[in-house]
Parts: structure tokens; sequence; C-alpha cells
């Protein structure tokens, strides 16, 4: 399994502008600039800049936060609770404005917990993570998406 360096700017620029507005998904409704905007948006949560307003059972979490440190990937066909049922509108004007986009939001993901080493911020499915586990669900979403349009 190749797993996705979310953290290497070059690796997801080059993989993300082998797409274009004709790539076609191997699964799921989006397209190929709105699960960019996708991937841009969940890193939101973290940073701080999309507040979900979920709640997660500490139960729940337990339940589901090991997943993060095994080798197993996202399920294909996972859907989320909290996001729609159809592919949300477009933000971006281009693919290319939606991975500047991106790879801002990943840059501001570490510079945030950079400022503060103990945040922790609650995931809509995992419950409170920290840095490392934030890191680890990264990793698995990138992978997820990029194998999606198979750039991995």
């Amino acid at each position: 399994m190749h797993w996705v360096d979310f953290a290497n700017e070059d690796e997801v620029r080059t993989q993300l502008q082998k797409l274009n507005s004709d790539s076609k998904p191997s699964f799921g409704n989006m397209n190929a600039q709105q699960m960019i905007e996708h991937l841009s948006a969940v890193t939101q949560i973290p940073n701080g800049n999309w507040k979900v307003d979920i709640f997660v059972e500490d139960e729940k979490a337990a339940r589901r936060k090991p997943f993060l440190n095994t080798d197993n990937e996202i399920q294909v066909g996972f859907k989320a609770s909290f996001l729609s049922e159809n592919p949300v509108p477009l933000k971006f004007n281009s693919i290319d404005e939606a991975i500047d986009d991106l790879i801002n939001q990943v840059n501001l993901f570490f510079e945030v917990f950079e400022k503060d080493k103990s945040r922790k911020v609650t995931h809509p499915f995992f419950g409170e993570l920290d840095f490392e586990y934030w890191k680890k669900f990264q990793v698995k979403h990138f992978t997820h998406h990029f194998k999606q349009f198979g750039l991995v």
C-alpha cells in the first residue's frame, strides 16, 4: 500500500495536477475538483476554520480511534454522517485554485499545531484527536481519495 504523504507539497501537487474536469472516480459521486475541495474542507476542521457541530460519544470514539493506528484503509464507499448526501457546489473556479487552497490548508494545519502542541480538536467520526492522530487520519483520508481517482 502506498500511503499519501499529505505533508509533501510536491507529491500532493504533482498527483492532483494529473486530474481534470473529465477525470472519473472509481467510486463516489464527487468529481475531481469536489474531491480536492472536500480534502481542503475537512482539513479546516483541525485548523479551526470549520466548526462541525457534532458530538461523538466517548464510547464510540474509543472504539473507532484505534483504527487510526492500523494499516487498514478507509473503506471504499464509506460516507461520514456529517457530510451532505450530494457533493457540495464548487467553491473555486478551477482545479488549480482548489489545489492551491488545499496546500494552504495543509500548511495552516501544521502551523496551528506548531503554535499549540497540546491542541486537540474533535473529529466528527473519531472524536477528540491530537496532532499525531490528526496526521494519521489525514494520511488515510488523502490516500482514500487519491485512490478514488487512481492517483495511488
